[in-house]
């Protein structure tokens, strides 16, 4: 069948059922069933049901190849088997990645693929046992997110958490919650699994019970200061267990002064005693104003002390001559720390942040890591295909919908 016409309509009745055709082609003579060229506005216009869509011209350009719209169903609808039920594209382009989709987005510079919504979701993904979302890139971000007055990523696992206490701010960056398990997790094999930084406060922990909890070591490369406005929160203490099977609560000493400090233990001999100082102990404390305090573990007339650089002599008052032994304690200020103040005041409220430096320019990947990063693309979605597609045959509907209007036509 073909016709040649400036004003030609095809159009169903409502005696061929719900599958009726008011123009069919099909056939090995052809390479296109259908083509239509519209000069000014669109070049095939489709109208389904007993009522219209929304008015196609609130798009950006009246302009289209195709046009479908419906009041109930679906404007346009494609489906596939074994290749893409919908593909779009915007500039030109090479190949694409062989990637298998209801709907296919592709592009050079622009966005393969935009959804927008004045007040819902602009795109949603949905999945029952896999994931709604996926996003994959080589050389920039894997998801980049921006809101302009609210949070710009949030995620939520069964349920939601409590919200930050203490007039905390609840709009972030990243805002992760959950009602029973973690908000956010970070790991990592090589480097730290979360990083914090800011011209503020690069982490800030609040919980109930703990702040927070370390099991490792810890280091801190700058001053730990405590601060609270109860006592009990101020000290610095140590959890030891005991023979009992109990932990107990060990508290830390405080000093105005900067100290380190050594023990020992030494006997008189004919009323004197020489103590070296550790090697290793006198490289860093000020050894020109270090202490020493004795402790005689015999009967004596009392001791007394005579200190140079690298050592010190103990001696017995009044010219004594006992053999006893004493134990001494050693105090250095720390060797490290030049200017210190006695009772100094610190200030603990937040500094206000710096303005941002520019980021580095992101180097453009090569033609040949690009190559490398599609083929990995396909393997990928080739590994979560299903391992057994199901075989599909070629469909039939067109040819019976074909002879359906030749009968017809016979007919008239």
């Amino acid at each position: 069948m073909t016709t040649q016409d400036d004003n030609f309509l095809a159009a169903t009745s409502d005696d061929q059922g719900p599958w009726g055709s008011g123009f069919s082609c099909d056939g090995p003579l052809y390479d296109i069933g259908l083509m239509g060229t519209g000069t000014r506005l669109t070049g095939v216009f489709g109208w389904g049901g007993v009522g219209e869509g929304p008015d196609v011209r609130d798009i950006r350009s009246p302009l289209a190849g195709v046009v479908g719209t419906c009041r109930d169903g679906p404007g346009v609808r494609g489906t596939s088997f074994n290749n893409v039920g919908v593909y779009g594209q915007t500039e030109g382009l090479g190949a694409v990645p062989r990637l298998l989709a209801g709907v296919y987005g592709a592009a050079t510079v622009q966005p393969g693929a935009i959804g927008y919504s004045r007040r819902g979701d602009g795109v949603q993904g949905l999945s029952f046992t896999g994931t709604g979302i996926r996003a994959v890139s080589f050389f920039g971000p894997g998801l980049d997110s921006l809101s302009g007055a609210l949070t710009g990523v949030r995620g939520v696992s069964a349920g939601l958490g409590p919200n930050p206490g203490h007039n905390l701010p609840t709009i972030a960056g990243v805002l992760g919650t959950s009602d029973a398990q973690a908000g956010v997790i970070g790991t990592s094999n090589r480097t730290a699994g979360v990083l914090g930084f800011s011209n503020n406060v690069g982490v800030y922990g609040e919980g109930a019970n703990f702040a927070g909890i370390f099991r490792g070591n810890v280091l801190i490369t700058g001053d730990l200061t405590l601060q609270d406005a109860t006592v009990a929160a101020k000290i610095k203490s140590a959890i030891v267990p005991f023979p009992d099977g109990s932990k107990r609560v060990l508290h830390c000493m405080e000093s105005p002064e900067r100290w380190f400090e050594d023990f020992g233990a030494a006997k008189l001999k004919r009323g004197r005693a020489m103590v070296k100082l550790d090697a290793d102990f006198a490289k860093v404390i000020k050894r020109g104003d270090y202490k020493v305090f004795l402790a005689p573990e015999g009967d004596c007339r009392g001791l007394y002390v005579r200190k140079s650089a690298a050592s010190f002599e103990v001696r017995e008052l009044m010219g004594g001559t006992s053999s006893i032994a004493f134990s001494y304690r050693i105090v250095g200020l720390r060797k490290d720390i030049r200017a210190h103040k006695r009772f100094a005041k610190i200030d603990t409220r937040l500094p206000l942040p710096a303005a941002a430096k520019r980021p580095p320019r992101t180097p453009k990947p090569t033609p040949a890591a690009l190559r490398a990063f599609i083929a990995r693309l396909e393997q990928e979605a080739r590994d979560r295909a299903p391992k057994r597609p199901r075989k599909v045959g070629r469909a039939r509907a067109a040819t019976r919908w074909s002879r359906q209007v030749a009968a017809r036509g016979a007919k008239r």
